[in-house]
């Protein structure tokens, strides 16, 4: 009864804390509404307007008129999509335009009586702490520098072992450099290296990693991702090495304006700032000198609500309730994959190249044929784990799952498409058909009933694999159960061994 409970209040929590948040910057205003930020950090609404309130803010020191026209319209349509969904649940934050600009308490007055919600302006460092606490989210352990390129303003924050150290705001916005007569790209690396100069904390060391946020920067790695032939077509933890993009960067900055009309793959809006982004990347690598570019599309936003909402929440608090949150709506209400979980965990213990995590995540999506048709379901499944609602997740773990996932459903003897095997060594895809072979097993094992997972008992001793159940189950080991058993053996290269206890 107490776990029924649980999960009827799980569902009613789901229900009932939808939460919005509003981020008005120098070029767009984006809105994001997320189900259940303590259980999901992927909105299931995420839209965007490109307004360009700071257009000419450095000349004229106010919003844009036609840009303020346009946003409050942009909020007005925003507002009524929340009282239609009944979301009472609003954060709004701003960003460089309304700390800068000279004309915004009305501008500001009527967006708060618009959402009864008060207007949070943020400081240039909150603003890099917010961006540096988003990434955070998005991936499981950061070290490194942020960099938040918006429209008005660049964000840097400096990364170590999760914790935030130093931070700075600066005047380099994509929409803010395009549209000021004196900086022009030829220019430009000198302007940067002057404003770099000055933070002195940046040359101090070199950065292994360097996250970049802000849809600019986004734009500019999806072009690089698509150009590639990188098989997972998801920006997040898209990861880079310094000496394989370099030449890219170099390339994209000189391109002039004929030339990014022939730009693919992008939105038509972030083309004419490629240039200008590539420059001022340029000019962050070759100051501190990063083994890795990665993207990420957790930034200020995520941040923003992160630093309110696990303030005293630990990763593997945020991890199982994913978990929960991605088994109910799988339809796993029984929370069943913990079953499958305890059953298969000893005989991974000592993998190195499928940790407990993504076996964990694997036992969840196994689940995810539930809907599809009888064909081809290992392929239907295999890309829909790829494309997991997970932030924390690179994409080479991503991988591993949907093989596990592929060859849960289908024989090991059968592969997805070649392109993804290159992406892991040979210890990772053997690993992979180990739990893809494992899930397979077990699901045949329980096609009665889960209870019975409690009762089995599957573990290693040697160079044997031991299967133990109760004699009074014995009836259980069909023919098809005792073939997979003896496919998960041997992908284990291991003999196969089943004991009965009373």
């Amino acid at each position: 009864m107490r776990k029924l409970n649980q999960e009827i209040k799980y569902s009613i929590d789901l229900e009932t804390s939808k939460i919005a948040i509003i981020d008005i910057g120098s070029n767009s205003i984006r809105m994001l509404i997320y189900e259940n930020f303590n259980y999901s950090r992927v909105p299931f609404f995420n839209e965007k307007a490109v307004c360009e309130l700071g257009k000419n803010l450095d000349k004229s020191r106010k919003l844009n008129i036609k840009g303020k026209q346009y946003a409050l319209n942009v909020l007005k349509r925003f507002s009524e999509i929340l009282n239609v969904s009944k979301i009472n649940n609003i954060r709004i934050i701003a960003t460089a335009v309304l700390r800068e600009a000279t004309d915004t308490n009305n501008f500001v007055k009527e967006i708060e009586n618009l959402f009864n919600t008060k207007v949070n302006i943020l400081s240039g460092n909150e603003e890099a702490e917010h961006s540096a606490e988003g990434v955070k989210i998005g991936f499981k352990h950061v070290d490194g520098l942020v960099a938040d390129l918006g429209g008005g303003s660049l964000e840097l924050a400096k990364v170590e072992n999760n914790i935030v150290t130093n931070k700075t705001s600066l005047p380099l916005g994509v929409l803010r450099l395009l549209n000021n007569p004196l900086i022009k790209k030829r220019n430009l690396s000198k302007y940067v290296k002057k404003l770099f100069k000055d933070e002195k904390w940046l040359s101090k060391k070199t950065f292994n990693n360097l996250y970049l946020v802000g849809g600019t920067w986004r734009a500019l790695l999806k072009l690089h991702l698509f150009q590639n032939n990188h098989p997972v077509h998801i920006i997040h933890q898209y990861s880079v090495e310094k000496i394989k993009i370099q030449s890219f960067i170099n390339n994209i900055s000189s391109f002039n304006k004929s030339k990014l009309k022939s730009v693919e793959y992008i939105s038509k809006s972030r083309t004419p700032y490629l240039p200008f982004s590539s420059i001022i990347l340029n000019e962050i690598i070759d100051l501190i000198n990063p083994k890795n570019i990665l993207c990420s599309i957790s930034g200020i936003r995520e941040g923003a609500l992160a630093i309110e909402y696990f303030k005293e929440t630990s990763h593997n608090q945020i991890f199982n309730n994913s978990l929960n949150y991605i088994a109910l709506k799988r339809g796993d209400i029984g929370y069943n994959y913990k079953k499958y979980y305890n059953f298969l965990k000893p005989i991974f213990d000592d993998n190195d190249y499928f940790n407990d995590d993504l076996l964990n995540l694997a036992c969840v999506l196994s689940h995810m044929d539930w809907g599809l048709g009888a064909f081809q379901k290992a392929e239907l499944v295999f890309n829909e784990t790829l494309n997991t609602p997970l932030l924390r997740l690179t994409h080479n773990d991503r991988i591993k799952l949907a093989l596990s996932c592929y060859w849960r459903y289908c024989n090991i003897k059968y592969n997805p498409q070649i392109e993804y095997l290159k992406y892991l060594n040979n210890n990772e895809i053997y690993s992979s058909k180990q739990v893809g072979a494992a899930l397979r097993f077990a699901h045949t094992l329980t096609s009665i009933s889960t209870i019975f997972l409690e009762e089995f008992k599957l573990y290693k001793r040697g160079n044997s694999l031991f299967l133990k159940i109760p004699f009074d189950h014995q009836e259980i080991i069909s023919k098809q159960v005792t073939k997979r058993f003896k496919s998960l053996s041997r992908e284990m290269f291991l003999e196969p061994r089943v004991l009965y206890s009373k």
